[in-house]
C-alpha cells in the first residue's frame, strides 16, 4: 500500500479525533473509524511514529523493540502532523486567501481587474505560496497568541 492509502488516513484520524477533543486515542479506535485492517493501522503507526520531525506522542507497549514497535496510545499531534493533513492555520488561511482571490476573479465584471485577481491567485498558489505560508503563519500566530 501507499503512504497515501496506507499511513496518510491515519494520520488524518488522529489529528481529526484530537480536534473532535479526544485526548488518548486508541489503536482500535482509529481502526473503528476508518474500517482498515487492525495490522494495516499497527503498521501505519509504527512508521508514522518513527518520523522526524515527530507527527504525534505516543506511548508503546512495555517490552516491544523498535522494529516491532506496538502503540498503545497515542496523543498530542504535531503542527508538522497538522501540515501534512493540511490542518495547520497558517496552511488553511492560505488556502482561503487563493480560494477567495479566485472567486473575486470569477464575479469581477471588469476584465482588466479580473486577470489581475486570476494572476495574483496563481502566483501565490504557485511560485509565491512559501511566502503567502510566512505571511499567513504570521497573522495566524498574532490572532491565536503565538
Amino acid at each position: 500500500m501507499s503512504w497515501k492509502d496506507h499511513d496518510l488516513p491515519v494520520l488524518k484520524a488522529i489529528v481529526q479525533m484530537t480536534d473532535e477533543g479526544v485526548v488518548r486515542i486508541e489503536p482500535h479506535q482509529i481502526v473503528d473509524r476508518l474500517g482498515m485492517d487492525p495490522e494495516d493501522v499497527e503498521r501505519a503507526l509504527a512508521a508514522l511514529a518513527g518520523e522526524r520531525p515527530p507527527f504525534f506522542q505516543f506511548t508503546d507497549v512495555t517490552g516491544a523493540d523498535s522494529a516491532g514497535r506496538k502503540i498503545d496510545a497515542i496523543h498530542s499531534p504535531t503542527g508538522e502532523a497538522r501540515r501534512i493533513v493540511g490542518t495547520w492555520p497558517a496552511e488553511m488561511l492560505a488556502r482561503q486567501i487563493v480560494a477567495g482571490l479566485e472567486a473575486a476573479a470569477e464575479a469581477e465584471p471588469d476584465e482588466e481587474k479580473r486577470s489581475e485577481l486570476k494572476k495574483t491567485a496563481q502566483y501565490l498558489g504557485g511560485t509565491g505560496w512559501s511566502v503567502l505560508l510566512v505571511v499567513a503563519g504570521n497573522a495566524a500566530s498574532a490572532v491565536i497568541g503565538l
